[in-house]
């Protein structure tokens, strides 16, 4: 059982993931959707975790090596297009964060339907922790809404561009991570679009 705990966490994080969204979008009372920010927490925390369990107990498997960024892709994409919905993302970080995973994911397909080995960006980790900083600030600020009391602490935050700056900075670095893998892969891109003789 232990040595399954990895893969269980990183399926978890799949299952949970439409949960936190239809706690998210179909309700609107202050204690559902402090439950979907904690349920999120959990989620996000299993990203964390599964990876280093896996590597901890020596049970790395090509199951998890595929379904662990899977896994982090639907909870990520998921959430930030929920956020957008919600009108608390703005929709060009959705779009870079949706775009930047898809032509990350079809990179990586490419490559492994050839036989290639993807080179790994140095600043995928900046990346992801500047998401799910933005999607904390996100869902903290549907929790904060439910309270008249703080609309002057809400109007604070955007009129100093406090939650903007960091949505900007998500967006950049983002972007910048989907370019950089382009960059660091080019070999083998150029071999796709080089005619070989």
């Amino acid at each position: 059982m232990i040595h399954n705990l990895p893969n269980i966490l990183t399926i978890f994080r799949i299952v949970i993931t439409p949960l936190i969204v239809w706690l998210l979008i179909g309700f609107n009372g202050f204690s559902l959707h402090l439950l979907a920010f904690f349920l999120f927490l959990i989620a996000s925390l299993t990203d964390l975790f599964d990876g280093m369990l896996a590597r901890k107990l020596q049970v790395v498997s090509e199951f998890g090596k595929f379904m662990d960024p899977l896994a982090d892709k639907i909870l990520v994409n998921s959430t930030f297009i929920t956020l957008n919905i919600l009108d608390v993302m703005p929709i060009w970080i959705t779009a870079a964060v949706i775009l930047r995973d898809m032509m990350v994911t079809l990179l990586r397909w490419a490559m492994l339907a050839n036989g290639a080995s993807m080179n790994t960006s140095y600043a995928a980790k900046l990346k992801t922790t500047f998401q799910y900083i933005s999607m904390y600030v996100g869902l903290v600020f549907i929790l904060l809404g439910h309270f008249e009391a703080l609309d002057a602490l809400v109007a604070w935050l955007e009129e100093w561009f406090v939650t903007e700056t960091i949505f900007i900075i998500t967006g950049i670095v983002t972007a910048y991570t989907g370019f950089h893998y382009l960059w660091i892969n080019r070999a083998f891109l150029n071999t796709l679009f080089v005619e070989k003789e």
